[in-house]
């Protein structure tokens, strides 16, 4: 496969498994998807709440507003799913791979700390 294909592709498996886990994370802790949006550009199809746009580097999964340990949650596997695509899209793509490897930790990280100051709030 020619290297811009496997880049793209990489790209689009790395994107929705992240959105997937969001909308899978969602759907756990008993939240409405009220969107999912894979893609970027304009909409090839419209089934429900999905929407299959034309170019597949982007996405979003918008939900009912929740309360702060099921955002939490739905924050998580968004992170979830970038490290289940992660071997995967390093194999397609190594260079795309260490982006998504860096995009993994760097969300489990910033979601560790978002809980470690949630703790602190609660302290007396």
């Amino acid at each position: 496969m020619p290297f811009t294909i496997t880049v793209l592709v990489a790209i689009a498996l790395a994107v929705l498994s992240h959105e997937l886990g969001h909308a899978c994370a969602a759907w756990l802790v008993g939240a409405r998807v009220c969107r999912f949006r894979y893609g970027w550009g304009p909409i090839l199809v419209r089934l429900g709440v999905l929407e299959w746009r034309l170019l597949p580097i982007a996405g979003a999964v918008e939900t009912e507003r929740v309360d702060g340990w099921r955002e939490f949650v739905i924050a998580l596997g968004g992170v979830f799913g970038q490290w289940i695509a992660w071997p995967l899209v390093e194999i397609l793509s190594p260079m795309v791979g260490v982006w998504v490897w860096i995009l993994c930790v760097l969300g489990t990280v910033r979601l560790v700390a978002l809980l470690i100051m949630a703790g602190k709030e609660k302290t007396p």
